[in-house]
């Protein structure tokens, strides 16, 4: 007996094929290639300008805190005081700092002085507030930034400069208080270990501490996932104020939520974000050498051979010796060939800022369900910043 059901119908059998053929959303597919619209917006002039300022900002008030409390002298502790410090099973955090890059090294020196049992109380304060300052200038300009991004990324009407700035103005505070809070929470966390400490400057207390210690380290685990996720999670929160106009309280919340539910996704977007740094910045700064060079070639037209190589060997040695005697319209010049050098040394943080951003809605979609395309534009009836 034959069935007519299973007859093969080309037809039939072609439109079925068809109608299995979806359109791929790549947006769905691979949601973290956000992570290049980003770093596209990092060549943006709005984004450009904001960093800019605020590494400007960053530069006058470190310059002005070097000349309070002097420079952070680098830490150099004995053996036995780093094996006490970090256990001989586990990478020195010292050694593993020394094999890092100038500016990452310096970085991570000054983060870890104010926490380092052998640092000074003039090293500590210095270090601490140079990163308070640090804070400052950039929960402004990188919540500026940050909102820039956010909204620009779900195709709203962008801010602009001026709106940006603004919005960094209005919310700074709550970026800047979620690191003082957590801050307050680590000193508070700390005075029964300096209490401990008083009496271990007597060698009995030392034996007291000895027996005690298993319960002091418990402590200090929960300081250890407040320090590290302070360090962290920070720029987190600056963009959990940027996209969702949150307060401080909010922003701490989601900010450790995400890091400690997340870990290995915020790593892999680290990563892919400084994969595509490398060729980023290679762009930047070819544009930037490129439209210094081409200025000089096209009035090179104009000057001659002899006037333009006599210039170009006069700003040669004003470059190398600020006291070369040189016309003011050469200084001019090389003044705003300065600039130029500025936005090119600034375009790293409007990647940085412009990437977290990027992160942080990642993170949200992956932890909260979000959509990526989900920020909060208006601000709410009597809301303020905390």
């Amino acid at each position: 007996m034959s069935d007519a059901s299973s007859t093969t119908d080309p037809v039939a059998a072609t439109a079925a094929i068809g109608s299995a053929v979806h359109e791929v959303h790549w947006r769905d597919a691979l949601p973290w290639w956000i992570l290049f619209r980003a770093a596209g917006m990092a060549f943006s002039p709005t984004v450009l300008l904001l960093a800019a300022l605020g590494g400007m900002a960053t530069w006058a008030g470190w310059a002005m805190l070097g000349s309070l409390t002097g420079p952070v002298a680098t830490l150099d502790l004995p053996a036995s005081a780093a094996t006490v410090v970090s256990p001989r099973a586990l990478p020195n955090a010292s050694a593993l700092l020394t094999a890092l890059p100038a500016p990452l090294s310096d970085a991570g020196r000054l983060l870890t002085a104010p926490f380092h049992p052998a640092v000074t109380l003039s090293q500590a304060t210095a270090a601490t507030a140079r990163i308070l300052w640090f804070v400052l200038a950039w929960s402004l300009f990188g919540t500026a930034i940050t909102r820039h991004a956010a909204v620009t990324m779900i195709g709203e009407e962008s801010p602009g400069f001026l709106g940006g700035l603004r919005y960094g103005i209005s919310r700074w505070p709550s970026s800047f208080n979620s690191v003082a809070f957590v801050l307050l929470g680590i000193a508070v966390l700390a005075l029964p270990g300096a209490g401990l400490g008083v009496v271990m400057r007597a060698d009995w207390g030392l034996a007291v501490a000895g027996v005690l210690w298993p319960l002091v380290l418990l402590g200090a685990l929960v300081l250890a996932i407040l320090v590290i996720g302070l360090v962290a999670g920070w720029p987190l929160m600056v963009a959990a104020v940027g996209v969702e106009r949150g307060d401080s309280f909010q922003a701490i919340s989601t900010a450790f939520s995400y890091l400690y539910q997340r870990p290995l996704q915020y790593a892999f977007y680290g990563v892919v974000a400084g994969v595509v740094f490398v060729p980023a910045l290679f762009a930047a700064g070819l544009f930037a050498d490129s439209t210094t060079s081409l200025a000089v070639w096209a009035a090179s037209f104009g000057m001659g051979h002899a006037r333009t190589v006599g210039l170009l060997e006069t700003a040669a040695a004003t470059i190398t010796d600020s006291s070369h005697a040189a016309p003011f319209g050469l200084r001019a010049i090389l003044f705003w060939q300065d600039c130029i050098e500025t936005l090119l040394g600034s375009f790293a943080w409007g990647y940085f800022w412009a990437i977290v951003t990027a992160a942080y809605m990642l993170l949200r979609r992956d932890v909260d369900g979000t959509e990526l395309d989900e920020v909060v534009l208006d601000e709410l009836p009597g809301e303020a910043a905390a």
